[in-house]
């Protein structure tokens, strides 16, 4: 049951309220706009329905900012008012010669560098560990993906250095590759060599595309954003790891992209309502960790540099860190679990059900940590306690032997054909020979094991059974093309 706010007198709008959460964020160009309209005086005939009234208590905040296309708010896909105003205050922060603002996340941003990128049936070499919005992208523009692959590190089984000389083979054997598209950080925080690989596109008229979700707050910890780094064009999901929205990401480019053509792409794989309060909550985070909020996320890459070293000899656990890869992400916290008794999702489970903490993420190995500007020393201190807790019942046990890379498949049909064709579910032990329709993908962290038109072999199938059969327990596959 919700109950509205009494109305304040002489006022035709309730809780008619002064600007007085504004004052640390004047920087912040659309938020400052919204809430001047917001403690305006006008009557709002238009979208959205709640007309700004504190119908529901929870949301009263929300609607009060939440508006559309009209006097004073500007207009996303145009680029122009207010709007526009955050995006550039934004770039200049992110270190790019252009911003787009997103309400779809990344991935409505992954859509749009494609489309610009690669376009309709074109080709793209991808690093094997891309986000499944990548296969979407394939499936709807038709193109073809190539791909390559990191050596696994050891014990955490996750993907470490990318070839470079592999993906210059790959552009040599296929030249009809339009862009390179990386992800970095990874979802375990391991951070590609982008000025290598911006250097190897250059040299062959090529594009580099950086799906950068999980890294939006690198600037506040000292650390160059891709396209800072050299890339044509990445994505920053502006709600993973800063105080942002649901949904919240920008779009960064460098000089020399088609901007038209990205800000019609965006528009294109993008809602026509973008939400207002996305949008200024992006500004917001912007304002924040350029100003106040830069030494809090300074504080959380201290803090999870000490959580890995308590990690590393007061549990019986591994904590990846530098001695295991140079380039990481400061303020994420991967945990292995290798050589004990338990299982990186056993451990995860452990502490959400005794601990009342939540991980981001596990697999069969590893539990990952998201730490931010914006987490209590209450709950440091809980996740310590839990970690130390849970080893001291757990039994040392020998490290697992080299893990297994994901066999190499056979595209046998494009993604789009194989995305579009008649399709049926089968059990892993029944799709072997048969061609995967939808992305395998232990989600989260939504990285594709098998991607739609490639043949489905025993080798995936026992990889499945050993490492993911309590995830996976049904396959699409193609059926009737």
């Amino acid at each position: 049951m919700h109950h509205r706010r009494p109305a304040a007198p002489h006022s035709h709008r309730p809780n008619h309220r002064q600007i007085n959460r504004l004052m640390p964020f004047t920087t912040a160009p659309l938020f400052h706009a919204l809430q001047l309209l917001e403690t305006g005086d006008s009557a709002r005939f238009h979208m959205p329905g709640h007309k700004g009234e504190p119908v529901f208590n929870t949301y009263a905040d929300i609607f009060a900012i939440d508006f559309t296309e009209t006097y004073g708010t500007g207009n996303l896909y145009t680029g122009e008012g207010p709007i526009r105003d955050a995006e550039v205050a934004a770039a200049r922060y992110f270190g790019a010669e252009d911003c787009f603002f997103l309400t779809g996340g990344s991935t409505q941003g992954i859509l749009a560098m494609l489309g610009t990128a690669v376009g309709r049936g074109g080709a793209v070499l991808l690093d094997r560990e891309v986000h499944k919005s990548v296969c979407y992208g394939c499936a709807l523009l038709g193109i073809t993906p190539y791909f390559f692959s990191a050596p696994l590190i050891e014990p955490f089984a996750v993907s470490g250095s990318l070839p470079v000389k592999d993906a210059e083979a790959q552009l040599i054997a296929h030249p009809e590759i339009k862009a390179i598209l990386l992800t970095s950080p990874t979802y375990y925080g391991i951070r590609r060599a982008i000025p290598e690989f911006a250097d190897l596109c250059r040299a062959h008229g090529k594009l580099l595309l950086v799906d950068g979700a999980h890294g939006a707050h690198f600037p506040a910890v000292g650390l160059p954003t891709p396209v800072a780094e050299g890339a044509d064009m990445a994505v920053l999901s502006m709600h993973k790891t800063l105080p942002c929205m649901g949904q919240g990401a920008v779009l960064l480019s460098a000089a020399g992209v088609d901007r038209r053509a990205l800000r019609e792409n965006t528009m294109l794989f993008g809602t026509s309502s973008p939400s207002y309060p996305i949008m200024a909550s992006i500004d917001l985070a912007r304002a924040y960790t350029e100003g106040p909020g830069h030494a809090e996320y300074r504080r959380s890459a201290e803090t999870c540099a000490e959580l890995r070293t308590y990690v590393q000899h007061r549990t019986m656990f591994t904590a990846l860190t530098e001695d295991h890869f140079p380039a990481l992400d400061p303020c994420r916290l991967t945990v292995c679990t290798a050589g004990t008794d338990i299982t990186g999702h056993q451990l995860a489970d452990t502490l959400w059900s005794e601990c009342g903490v939540a991980c981001e993420m596990a697999d069969d190995r590893n539990v990952v940590f998201i730490l931010t500007g914006s987490d209590p020393n209450g709950a440091i201190s809980r996740l310590k306690r839990g970690l130390r807790r849970i080893s001291k019942r757990r039994e040392l046990l020998p490290l697992p032997s080299l893990s297994a890379p994901f066999p190499p498949a056979e595209r046998v049909m494009s993604v789009r054909d194989a995305w579009f064709s008649q399709t049926g579910r089968v059990q892993p032990a029944a799709a072997e020979g048969l061609v995967c329709a939808r992305p395998v993908t232990p989600y989260p962290p939504g990285v594709p094991l098998l991607w739609p038109g490639e043949k489905i072999t025993g080798a995936h199938i026992a990889l499945i059974r050993e490492r993911w059969y309590n995830i996976i327990d049904e396959i699409t596959v193609v059926v009737h093309q």
